[in-house]
Formats: C-alpha cells, sequence, structure tokens
C-alpha cells in the first residue's frame, strides 16, 4: 500500500475499535452508561466529547503512522517486503532485481541484433511480469525486446486463424515472439523486424526458432548464413513465414502449422529437423500468440515500418 492507502486502512481500524462497546465506554461519563454495558443513551454533550476523543486517538495514530510510512518508503522495495513480513518475499525476490550492468561501450549491448542470436537463455525478470510474457522471457537474452516490458497484440483464439486480422493486430509493432503449441509442445519464433504488410522479405541475422521439450529448458535454433529470409513474406494477406520453411502457419482460416529445418534455420544441438514432435507432417495448432514490446507514446518504435539488412536499430 502508499501512504495514503496505509493512513486510511488505520485511520478506519482505529475508528472501528474506539466505536467497539468496550472502547466506547471509555469515553462516556459513568452516569449515562446502562448496567448491560453495551447499550448506551447518548446526550449530545456526551457525543461531543466523545467525537473529541476519538479524534486525539486517530492523529495521535497517524502522527505515528505517518512516521513509519515515510521510514517504510524509504527502503527498498525488496526490503520493504520483508519488513513487512509477508511470506512472499522469497518468492518475488528475483522479481526485485535490477537490471543487468549495461555496458554501452560493447557494441553487443548497443546493438545486440546486429549479431546472431545467443544460445543463451537470461535470468532477468520484469517486476511483477506473469503469464505468457514471463514465459518467454528467457528467451529474449541478447535482443531489444530483453528488459522491454512485454503485452499479447494477438491470440488466435480470440482473433482467429485470418492473415489479414493477423497483420492488423502486429503490423507496426516492431519485433515480436510467436509462441505456438501444437501436440502439447511449445515452439514458436523471434522475429526482430516484425510486420508491417511491406511485401517482401524482412531479413535479420539476430532471428530465431525455439521449442521447448516436455520437461527442460527452451532450446533455440539460429538463422543461417545473413538471415535474408529470416522472414520470407510480409505479405499482408499471408500468414507466418520464418524462412520458407523454417515455421510456417498460413493463417488461412485454418489451424494449420508446419516446421522443416536445416535449409533457413540450422537443424540445432539436438540435430532436430523440425520444431514439431511429428517430422514431415503438418500439425494443428492448440494455441497461437504474438507478443510485442510495450511502447510509450510518442516513443520510437524499431523496425515498426521499413527495414535495411544492418541489424541496428
Amino acid at each position: 500500500h502508499n501512504a495514503m492507502t496505509m493512513r486510511r486502512t488505520v485511520g478506519l481500524f482505529s475508528l472501528l475499535y474506539a466505536l467497539s462497546a468496550s472502547r466506547t465506554d471509555a469515553f462516556i461519563a459513568p452516569s449515562t452508561r446502562q448496567s448491560s454495558g453495551s447499550s448506551l443513551n447518548l446526550s449530545p454533550t456526551d457525543l461531543s466529547t466523545f467525537a473529541t476523543a476519538a479524534t486525539d486517538q486517530l492523529n495521535s495514530a497517524l502522527s505515528v503512522v505517518s512516521s513509519d510510512v515515510q521510514k517504510f518508503e524509504e527502503l527498498p522495495v525488496a526490503s520493504r517486503i520483508a519488513a513487512a513480513g509477508l511470506p512472499i518475499a522469497a518468492y518475488l525476490a528475483p522479481y526485485l532485481q535490477p537490471p543487468p550492468h549495461v555496458d554501452l561501450s560493447d557494441e553487443r549491448v548497443r546493438y545486440p541484433e546486429k549479431f546472431p542470436a545467443t544460445y543463451e537463455l537470461s535470468t532477468y525478470k520484469v517486476p511483477f511480469e506473469f503469464g505468457d510474457a514471463a514465459f518467454v522471457r528467457p528467451l529474449l537474452k541478447q535482443t531489444q525486446l530483453e528488459n522491454r516490458k512485454l503485452q499479447v497484440a494477438y491470440d488466435a483464439k480470440k482473433h482467429g486463424f485470418n492473415a489479414k486480422t493477423f497483420h492488423s493486430k502486429v503490423d507496426g509493432c516492431g519485433s515480436a515472439v510467436v509462441l505456438a503449441k501444437a501436440d502439447n509442445q511449445w515452439f514458436g519464433a523471434y522475429n526482430p523486424r516484425g510486420w508491417a504488410s511491406l511485401g517482401g522479405s524482412r531479413p535479420s541475422v539476430a532471428a530465431f526458432l525455439f521449442y521447448k521439450p516436455l520437461f527442460g529448458k527452451f532450446q533455440k535454433v539460429r538463422v543461417l548464413n545473413r538471415g535474408g529470409n529470416a522472414c520470407a513474406s510480409d505479405l499482408f494477406d499471408k500468414g507466418i513465414y520464418m524462412g520458407a520453411e523454417g515455421l510456417v502457419v498460413p493463417l488461412d482460416d485454418t489451424r494449420s502449422v508446419r516446421s522443416r529445418l536445416g535449409t533457413y534455420f540450422e537443424i540445432g544441438p539436438n540435430k532436430r529437423y523440425t520444431l514439431l514432435l511429428r517430422a514431415g507432417e503438418e500439425c494443428q495448432l492448440q494455441e497461437l500468440k504474438v507478443l510485442v514490446g510495450v511502447y510509450e507514446k510518442g516513443e520510437d518504435i524499431p523496425n515498426s515500418g521499413g527495414v535495411i539488412d544492418l541489424g541496428l536499430y
């Protein structure tokens, strides 16, 4: 709670406590108390006396609380939780760490997508981030979305498996994470250039695909060569084409998905020739979402329009 909420909360409970029969007795003259001790016949003078005493008590309590709140608010967030004695302190601790140290002299920090994707997974957690955004966060090490908040721009279950609808939701949003599920396995792609319905391809050496075994961590597979066909199609009426065949979701009002690795995207350390569980087969999607970065109004969104093959943003 912020300071105002805490003051109101303490004030409310102080008043309720003062209004209880046992506390009210202390403010009322003995001559006005009835034998039951719980039902009172108060005169205007008694009410005035009671109001004055209750107000003094509240002001006294609030002065103490105000001092404590000021001290409390000066503490780091993690220390506030610990001081409050909340049982979730241990759970929240990893989410309250500051972002990793940024060395701007390192070109990989300044322009992370000028280089091929790293296989490493990020350990950084955005404070109080849950759901799909938290699920894909480990994949975003050395990307422009690594420390940026995420939101779901497109959800096929809600918006439909239609290419034009897909583009209406994601065009101009910048780099994006495709998160899909088929045969109870999660997989997807990171498209550093996003979509803009400008036609042609959107190249990037930093693009990658990924899959998650039923038991285990995410595994990335990087784009081959310079990533000329990382996003092979940006036509307004075409779906998701990461490479000509690396990950293809036509979005032709069906849930079909297919994947073939080795031509445009590597087969990876586990020597898999598909992101899917069944090689050489077309599968049906259970889930399909696209997550993009959250930007302030007026903030520049990298790669929201036309792109050049430099990896800079």
